[in-house]
This record gives C-alpha cells, structure tokens and sequence, in this order.
C-alpha cells in the first residue's frame, strides 16, 4: 500500500519518488477518474436517488406524495451540507488505496447535516463472519486541554494532572473510539436512550487505560467502503495499490524516455584536439572556428537509443493504467478516430463503458453510500427537519434506489430485454392472432417497473387508485355511449314503426294482409 503525505486534510500519493509522481499519469487518472465517477453516480444539483418503500405501502396516494417530497427535500439538505466535498475525499482514499470511511452527524449549531472522513491508517475495521463491515475502532489525539474541555475529570488521572501545569498542558494524548453492534439491549428501556441503541460506542483514553465516555447511535454513524475486496484482506485494495508495479515501471520507463529524448535533441559530440578555437559552441546559430572542417561532429546516432520504441513502449504503459483508471468510461470519445461519429455510435460506446463500472459501484453503493443517505434521511427526520411521516409510515422501513446517470445506465439493458420482448409478442401476436399472446404481459406491473427504470419520478405516475378511478370512469363514459347509441336506435326504430310504411315496403305488405 502506498504511504501517504497528508497537507491541509487532503490525501496526496507519494512513494519514495514523491518529485517524480507529480505531474504524472496515475495521480491525474485518479482525480480524472473521481471527477467523472461523482458526475455520473452523484450528480451535484440533480435528483440521484429515490426513498422508496414496500411495493405493497407505495400504492398509497398520500405515502407516494410523502416519499416524494422527501426526497426532494432531503436532495436538498445534503447538497447544502459538505457531503459533495467529503465524498470525493472518500473516493479519492477508495480508488487510491483501498478503504474508504465517512462520519454523519447532526450539528445544530452548523446547520442541520455535516459529514468528516478518516485519514487512511488511523482506523480498523471489524467484520462479521460473511465479510460485511458492522464495526470500527478509530484512532485520534486530544492535547491535555482539548481533552479536559471535552470530557472533564473523566478525560483520566493523567490528563488532569497534566492541567495541573500550564507547560504540560498541550502535551498529546491518543485515544481509541470504538463504535459495534451493541450486544445486549435491554427491551424494557427505551431505544432513544444512548446506551441501549443499536450501536455502542466507547472512548478509550490509551496512556490510562481508561474509559472516558460511553454513548450509542441508532444507526452506524461510520459507513466504510472498500473498492474491492479481495480473500483474506478485510481493507480491500484500490486500482492504486493494484497498479503500483505497473506504476513504478512507468517511472523507469519515463526516466528513460527523457534520457533517450535529451540524447537525440542534444546529441554527445567530438571535437578535433586544438581543432576548435575556444570551447564548442552548441547554441542556436552558434559560429565555431575551426582548422578543418568536421572537427566538430556527433557521435553514432545508435549510441543515443532508440525513440520512437522508447516512445511506443511508454504509450502502451500508460494505456494499462489509463485502463485501469477507468479513462475510456469517464472520456469515451477521446479516442474515436476521423471526425465522423454518428449520434447511435457516440451513444452506444457511452452506454457501453459506463457498464463497466458496474462491479466496483455496486460494493460502493451497497457499503458506503446507502447506508450514509438512509443515516442522512433519519437525522432529518429525527431532528424535525422535515416534515414528518404520515402515520401509515409508522414502523416501515424505507430504502434507496438511485436514479443518477449511472444507475440508470447500468439498469437500461432491463428497458432494453422488455422492448425487445414486445416486439417479439408484438408480432407472434400478428402471426397468431388467435392465440392471444399478448395475455401474458403484465402491463400494471412492467409500465410502472419500466418508468423507474428510466429515472421517471414518482409523482408523474399514476398510483393504483388513480389508475383503477380511470379505467372505471372510462368503462362508465362507454356504458352511457352504449345506452345512448341504443336509446337514438330505439326512437328511430320506433319512429319508422309508428309512421305510413313506404309504398311497396314489406311494411305496407304486412299491413295490407292485417286488413
């Protein structure tokens, strides 16, 4: 794993070459990389996900509403907290090296939601035995005076006798906080109580061995995510600890292409002894006087190494890292050749590449984000940010769905299976009209199910109620235009019976038989 410097709280990848990697491929593929990845997953300014709940509650007029607006409004609040700032500091960490953590909290004094991140090193992260993150121990410094101000007496016996004196007393103390499932909660206590929430927390002052404060959250205030996560290794591993052989040899390989350039730009020369008057002039428009001429000439041009091999080999190296940065997903068009694209081929290679960044997201989503908006979501509520929840959401959980640009990339080939599907009914229907293909679609269920896919909101959708009021005012409007229809065609049979029958009409026959 890389070692890293750490200026102003912002992560910036050094080896022991550290001159060397600025300027370079892998750290501007890494930021490329985190720019385009938060511009197709977080869109900052546009709706990236939806709160949803059980299919069976969401059919509900006033839920629906409900849910809408606060999704609307939570897009709100988190946007104008730091989340946008901090969650490409994760990223950064993520893609770098590996694991990547994010703190939510609720701060009244700074406005609602407010977000922090932990520097690479200084936590531990706990798993169950299926490999999914339930727990942290963080490291942190306090000096004398900051931990008496935060924690009082309780801070430990050698804190307090470090404020005894003022030279002491911004010695540095280190303390371990731990946040895990809390083990024993009590039924009979109320689960607003921070020591029978779902999650423990304790902080442990280290020089002391001492307990200096125990609290707990409903919910995990840490979400920690890893970019992947390989057999064995529960800090998982980012492109950048993957690709730091390849990286290093990018290095050797840059040195080299810049010896063998200054060789063949300035080329080793020779010089007739007492040929030349004076040193050798090698500046432009330079005048040697010489005795003979070629007194002065350059070495074999092969002593110089070969350019353009030199030059291919660094070009293949770094495509491997562009690569594995994710280059072509996030700039797709950059190598396209001629300047004749067509709308469907630009179309079809951005939908193509940003499939590609389906495996490494789903794990981002499904351990760092998710759980960091449902969080978000709650403290809202909980701190009456909100408008609260009708009582037919008492007791329900909610979830995410997201709907950014690269959700609804990844979900697209689900739309394109279902047109492809009704064009084949469509014409097996054509075919065989008898046999009434078209039964087995499910139409309430894949027309709503195909709007989600698309990234249409919630409210532009009719509900169950809404759609079943429809059918029935429609089915009501065609009852009245039967009776009408029949009504005018019962007057008109009824005005040709009671008038004179037509003359030779087999009206008049009947008739003239009667009499």
């Amino acid at each position: 794993m890389w070692p890293y410097v750490q200026i102003d709280s912002e992560y910036t990848i050094g080896t022991d070459r550290t001159k060397e990697i600025q300027d370079t491929t892998p750290m501007l593929d890494m930021l490329d990389m985190v720019s385009g990845f938060l511009q197709v997953l977080i869109p900052a300014g546009q709706t990236f996900f939806e709160i949803k709940v059980s299919e069976i509650y969401s059919q509900n007029d006033r839920i629906q509403r409900y849910l809408s607006y606060l999704t609307e409004a939570s897009h709100v609040k988190i946007f104008a907290s730091n989340f946008m700032i901090k969650m490409a500091k994760v990223l950064i960490s993520m893609i770098t090296f590996g694991p990547g953590c994010i703190f939510s909290e609720w701060k009244r004094k700074k406005g609602g939601l407010n977000y922090k991140t932990s520097n690479i090193g200084s936590y531990v992260i706990i798993e169950d035995d299926s490999e999914n993150v339930i727990g942290s121990v963080h490291r942190f410094q306090l000096t004398a005076q900051q931990a008496y101000k935060l924690y009082g007496d309780k801070a430990g016996p050698k804190i307090t006798k470090a404020m005894e004196k003022e030279e002491t007393m911004q010695e540095v103390f280190w303390f371990l906080y731990r946040v895990v499932p809390r083990e024993n909660i009590n039924p009979r206590l109320s689960r607003q109580f921070n020591l029978n929430m779902e999650y423990d927390a304790c902080v442990v002052q280290i020089k002391d061995e001492h307990t200096v404060e125990e609290s707990g959250f409903p919910e995990n205030p840490y979400a920690i995510g890893r970019w992947m996560r390989p057999e064995y290794e529960k800090d998982g591993r980012g492109i950048g600890t993957e690709m730091l052989p390849q990286i290093n040899v990018l290095f050797d390989m840059t040195k080299s292409f810049k010896e063998v350039g200054n060789k063949w730009g300035n080329p080793p020369r020779q010089a007739k002894v007492q040929g030349v008057e004076g040193p050798v002039r090698v500046t432009p428009g330079a005048l040697n006087w010489v005795t003979e001429m070629d007194n002065i000439k350059a070495l074999d041009s092969a002593m110089n190494g070969n350019y353009p091999i030199t030059e291919k080999s660094l070009e293949r190296q770094t495509a491997i890292i562009d690569r594995a940065f994710f280059k072509q997903a996030f700039d797709p068009l950059s190598d396209l050749k001629g300047d004749r694209r067509t709308t469907l081929e630009i179309q079809e290679r951005v939908r193509g590449t940003l499939k590609k960044l389906g495996p490494p997201v789903g794990r981002l989503w499904l351990e760092l984000l998710t759980k960091t908006l449902e969080r978000s979501v709650l403290e809202l509520i909980r701190n009456r940010d909100v408008e609260q929840p009708p009582a037919e959401l008492t007791g329900i959980s909610f979830g995410i769905d997201y709907v950014g640009p690269l959700a609804l990339a990844l979900k697209s080939e689900q739309a394109r299976g279902f047109q492809e599907w009704l064009n084949f009914v469509g014409q097996a229907h054509l075919q065989f009209p008898e046999k009434h293909v078209d039964d087995n679609i499910d139409f309430d269920d894949a027309i709503p199910r195909m709007g989600r896919t698309f990234g249409v909101n919630v409210e532009d959708m009719a509900t169950v109620e809404e759609r079943e009021a429809k059918r029935e005012k429609r089915a009501q409007d065609l009852q009245q235009e039967k009776m009408m229809m029949a009504a005018q065609a019962a007057g008109k049979a009824y005005k040709d019976a009671s008038g004179s029958p037509g003359e030779g009409s087999p009206a008049e026959a009947v008739m003239a038989g009667a009499g």
